[in-house]
């Protein structure tokens, strides 16, 4: 039998570096509220029932309170996960660690993650809004049991609604027959020119058309609690081949791409019908603002977001 319910694991832990600051926690709702608290309020509303972030040490324990306060109120478990450097780095590559100049990336988060989770879950960017119906879609995969050890999901975004007016994104271009993802491709450096055209300013040696309609990972991934072991594995495997020992991230993407490659893994593909926004560079700041407002003012969400109306 199937478990109806999921966790919801939210990756704040980046640096926020191209953002300069602490975006994760930037009171951008029409009542203070930060970002991913409307992702949370989506989430709880399709089946969530744990949730746990992914954090840094610069996360305050009055930031924890405030996250913790209006899920626990709704009966929600919550759970915090540190993502450290040195953490699930074997002593063979601990000389690594010191070089860093940024986190591991987002496959090595979710292993933070593995004493904590026990059913299927959701993983979730903190500094993205993905809107009602992507939970809904997640959810469904989840009630019609297709999430398990060899069948993972992604809700997937029309890469036009995704790209920033203020500098380059990085997505995951994905290849899809049917429902089933075949490849997923790190694209580093997407920008939308003048004339229209999306194009790849990285140098990177991947021949990919980018198309408006293109469908793109915004790291909305449905995963099985089963992953950690061979996680671990793959992300070692990583540290044993890294070539930028300073800044190459060992990503969700790359690890779910490998593992279809190999035949181990079947991913289906959802295609969320919601507009996408997100906050990655400081100028991205008032757009948010401005669709929170609108949306609350719409009726799709409380004012506040968590008063019981």
């Amino acid at each position: 039998m199937s478990n109806k319910n999921m966790s919801l694991v939210i990756l704040a832990g980046g640096l926020g570096s191209r953002y300069k600051g602490q975006k994760q926690i930037d009171p951008v709702g029409p009542n203070e509220e930060c970002l991913m608290e409307f992702g949370l309020y989506d989430a709880i509303n399709n089946g969530v029932n744990h949730v746990v972030f992914v954090i840094n040490d610069q996360l305050l324990e009055e930031t924890k309170t405030l996250l913790r306060k209006p899920l626990e109120e709704k009966g929600i478990k919550v759970d915090f996960a540190l993502q450290a450097m040195e953490n699930e780095v074997p002593e063979k590559y601990a000389d690594l660690v010191p070089q860093r100049l940024k986190p591991w990336g987002t496959a090595h988060a979710v292993l933070m993650t593995r004493e904590f989770i026990n059913q299927p879950f959701i993983v979730m960017n903190a500094d993205d809004f993905y809107g009602a119906n992507t939970y809904e879609l997640a959810h469904s995969l989840v009630k019609e049991g297709k999430i398990d050890e060899k069948n993972y999901g992604m809700v997937s975004f029309q890469l036009e609604k995704t790209l920033s007016d203020n500098g380059t994104v990085s997505r995951g271009v994905c290849e899809v027959d049917g429902e089933k993802l075949t490849k997923v491709t790190e694209v580093l450096k997407i920008i939308k020119k003048e004339n229209g055209e999306i194009v790849n300013e990285a140098d990177q040696d991947i021949d990919i058309k980018l198309e408006p309609k293109s469908k793109v990972s915004m790291n909305f991934w449905i995963l099985d609690h089963t992953i950690f072991d061979n996680l671990e594995k793959s992300f070692h495997e990583f540290l044993s081949t890294i070539e930028n020992k300073e800044k190459q991230e060992f990503f969700i993407p790359l690890y779910i791409d490998n593992e279809i490659q190999k035949g181990n893994l079947n991913v289906w593909v959802k295609q969320s019908s919601e507009d996408w926004f997100g906050m990655t560079y400081p100028e991205d700041r008032q757009i948010v603002v401005d669709a929170l407002q609108e949306k609350t003012k719409n009726g799709k969400y409380n004012a506040p977001l968590w008063s019981n109306k």
